[in-house]
């Protein structure tokens, strides 16, 4: 899953972040808040053990089960194996789980997908969907799910699990952990499993490389160093030169100045000059503490993004794409500029394999409003993260547990990333390496590598864990794409802020669930995406006032009074 990262509909995400199968999440107006089965285990201290047997009576071979996998992800799929069940990864994890897997994904809304399946209670055996917060989005509508009984509590299989029981705290940010992951309203069970978490050690903290990339070759007929381009008013200029300067995709139709992904993704890296390293919904402004709903950049940000699609210098179509063709628009080279992630693993099967010129160039970095550069801020820990959940009504509990304990063990994460050891790799001095003519095929064509069924699981089903730090490649031994990422994670370094965020403060205010249920139908990004498109300045302002009045109406500034006053009498708080 490409893997992003996404606050909720009410924060903007600089450059998070939903990573092994395909697009997960999407950034919008946030303002940045930004291993196997142990038979009996419930006395096991083993965490990596390798026995596949737990939940049967069979140690010679796992009970088999067959069951339903969804990646809740628009785009998630894109990592699928074209065998779904018979793949060379796929057989040997059902021999030694006994599981095998029904893939499903979604080319659509996260929320609508999670709201249908449990409106419809047609909830799969296994769910991997966003849960970046309980009080809205994703984890707001899988709390309340878990709450009327449609999630199965994991309580009782966790001491039979433990590299489960591990995913629950390893690489969890503290705070996240306390509120959302185990939230006083769950009552000590739990029901979700973290995934995509780090080790917990900062250098396993995973860089999406969020930014603004340009077409290489256009730069270069512009005589324009990408490094230069580091605010909004220099970006502008960019894409006046290019829209004015008749250049084409490789149909020899013209390029679209700028744009997304699906679904607007991420068009806040276009507005990252009035964001800055935030890791809550608060900040302080002009001597007090407001609520990013109520900033005064929202004009400036709303102004500067009509002006670029007045201009024509924006894709009009960005805000209402699929990933069909979002990725079209990129395998084509139509979009001159986009913002997102580096789109490395689509754009080499597609234009930098035919049009090898035309290679995006990361711009800048661009400068937040503290004239910082524009990076991913993190906690120690990951606040809001993938997760899998399981039905209540999964038959075989323990088949699906299995598979994700053994996924997490040291054999099974080498399955998952590696493959068959002797046919795909070899380990010398216990590190893995791929087979010579092996990694030359992957590298020629990355199809072949996700057919194998090496894209899929460790996307899905794997956590506490970066495999960049536990097989480091030597720079030798990196593809020329590994080495472009590594360039642009040089570029941009991670930002670690370790503090408790000021959002949780606030659900302690007397008036909180009052206020919540007062927003709960208001939408900011989707105003601000219609303002965005108003007929004039003035009508988009007002479009723009009346949401922010609307939370105003809900009680935002007495609750941000209410979270400055908690945060005065701490020294941990982070805005």
């Amino acid at each position: 899953m490409r893997k992003t990262r996404l606050k909720s509909s009410l924060s903007l995400t600089l450059a998070i972040p939903m990573i092994a199968l395909s697009v997960t999440a999407c950034g919008g107006n946030n303002n940045d808040s930004s291993t196997n089965a142990n038979s009996g285990a419930a006395n096991s201290t083993n965490a990596n053990s390798t026995n596949a047997n737990s939940g049967t009576n069979d140690s010679s071979a796992p009970k088999e089960a067959t069951l339903s996998f969804l990646s809740a992800w628009n785009g998630g799929g894109a990592g699928f194996p074209q065998d779904q069940e018979n793949n060379p990864v796929a057989k040997a994890v059902r021999e030694k789980t006994g599981v095998t897997l029904k893939l499903e994904s979604i080319t659509t809304s996260e929320v609508e997908k999670l709201n249908t399946i449990f409106a419809s209670d047609t909830v799969p055996d296994i769910v991997n969907a966003p849960y970046w917060s309980t009080t809205g989005g994703e984890g707001q509508v899988i709390k309340k799910a878990a709450l009327e009984g449609q999630l199965l509590d994991l309580t009782p299989y966790l001491d039979k699990y433990p590299n489960v029981k591990k995913l629950m705290t390893q690489g969890v940010a503290k705070d996240f952990a306390e509120f959302d992951l185990n939230s006083p309203d769950l009552e000590g069970k739990q029901y979700v499993i973290p995934m995509q978490t780090p080790d917990g050690t900062p250098e396993s903290i995973h860089n999406w490389n969020y930014g603004l990339y340009a077409r290489g070759d256009i730069l270069k007929a512009l005589n324009v160093n990408a490094a230069d381009i580091d605010t909004e008013e220099k970006l502008a200029d960019l894409l006046t030169k290019i829209k004015s300067g008749d250049f084409k995709d490789i149909s020899g139709k013209p390029v679209i100045p700028s744009g997304t992904m699906h679904n607007g993704w991420d068009y806040s890296q276009f507005l990252s000059g009035w964001s800055d390293y935030n890791i809550s919904d608060f900040r302080e402004e002009d001597g007090k503490l407001i609520h990013w709903t109520q900033s005064k950049d929202q004009e400036a940000r709303l102004l500067y993004m009509r002006k670029l699609i007045t201009n024509g210098l924006f894709d009009p179509e960005a805000f209402s794409n699929t990933d069909t063709t979002a990725n079209e628009k990129l395998a084509t080279g139509k979009l001159a500029v986009f913002g997102a992630q580096s789109m490395i693993g689509e754009l080499q099967k597609t234009l930098y394999k035919s049009n090898p010129d035309m290679q995006y160039e990361l711009l800048g970095p661009m400068k937040n409003k503290s004239g910082n550069i524009v990076t991913q801020v993190e906690k120690p820990g990951r606040s809001g993260f993938p997760v899998i959940f399981l039905s209540a009504k999964i038959k075989d509990p323990d088949a699906a547990l299995r598979l994700i304990d053994y996924l997490n063990s040291d054999e099974g994460r080498l399955l998952a990333y590696w493959g068959i050891e002797g046919k795909d790799y070899t380990l010398a001095d216990s590190k893995p390496q791929w087979v010579a003519d092996v990694k030359k095929q992957f590298d020629d064509n990355p199809d072949v590598k996700r057919d194998e069924g090496l894209n899929y699981l460790s996307g899905s089903f794997m956590g506490a864990f970066s495999s960049e730090v536990t097989w480091p490649i030597p720079d030798d031994q990196k593809t020329q794409w590994e080495k472009l990422e590594a360039s642009y994670s040089k570029r941009l370094p991670i930002q670690i802020i370790d503090k408790v965020s000021a959002t949780y403060l606030e659900r302690d205010w007397p008036k909180y669930q009052e206020f919540r249920d007062k927003t709960a139908s208001l939408n900011f990004d989707e105003e601000f995406r219609k303002a965005c498109y108003a007929k004039s300045d003035a009508e988009a302002l007002k479009i723009l006032h009346g949401i922010q009045d609307k939370f105003k109406s809900a009680g935002v500034e007495d609750m941000a009074s209410y979270v400055g006053e908690k945060a005065a009498a701490r020294d941990d708080i982070g805005w």
